[in-house]
């Protein structure tokens, strides 16, 4: 069976539609999905944040990994959906590696449009330059009425148990006099 798509039986395009058959077969199909964001080069990562506005406090100061870079750029278009709400916040946070909660004013009682972030750090710190850009991040995702009122942070650690058993055996011996 011919595949020849030619409406006509042409020598010529018969042979045309061979030719352009086998160079087609050739052809690296991956160059063309560029959205593949896994797959694409680490140097082509900057121009994808510029494209999906992270670059800056959005997001793109704090990927300090190829991983969370190409993390962000998957969801920029999510937390741009959800953006001034308190799950674009966490996301954006946790994307970074920070997983964290939000509280609003009236989740404890504060005064109207504020709310706290509580981080909750596993095994990493924070320094305070690490905080104030947190916090950029924090703002460029808010709502704008709303204001941080806190940003507590809060450590734990997983410990593994250790446990030690000593046996001990003693015996007393009294020494006196010879003879007694």
């Amino acid at each position: 069976m011919s595949k020849n798509l030619s409406p006509i039986n042409d020598i010529n395009l018969r042979t045309l539609d061979e030719i352009l058959e086998e160079r087609f077969k050739r052809l690296a199909i991956d160059v063309v999905n560029i959205y593949d964001i896994d797959k694409v080069p680490a140097s082509v990562l900057p121009h994808y944040a510029e494209q999906y506005h992270i670059t800056g406090y959005e997001g793109w100061i704090y990927a300090d990994t190829e991983e969370k870079k190409r993390t962000l750029i998957k969801n920029s278009i999510l937390f741009h959906r959800y953006r001034g709400t308190k799950y674009s916040i966490i996301e954006a946070l946790k994307t970074l590696g920070y997983p964290s909660e939000v509280f609003e004013w009236f989740e404890y009682d504060g005064n109207p449009y504020y709310f706290k972030v509580n981080l909750q750090l596993d095994n990493l710190g924070i320094n305070q330059d690490a905080r104030t850009l947190i916090i950029d991040l924090i703002n460029s995702y808010k709502n704008v009425r709303s204001h941080l009122e806190g940003l507590n942070a809060s450590l734990s650690f997983k410990a593994q148990p250790f446990a030690v058993c000593i046996a001990s055996l003693s015996r007393t011996l009294e020494v006196g006099p010879y003879g007694i």
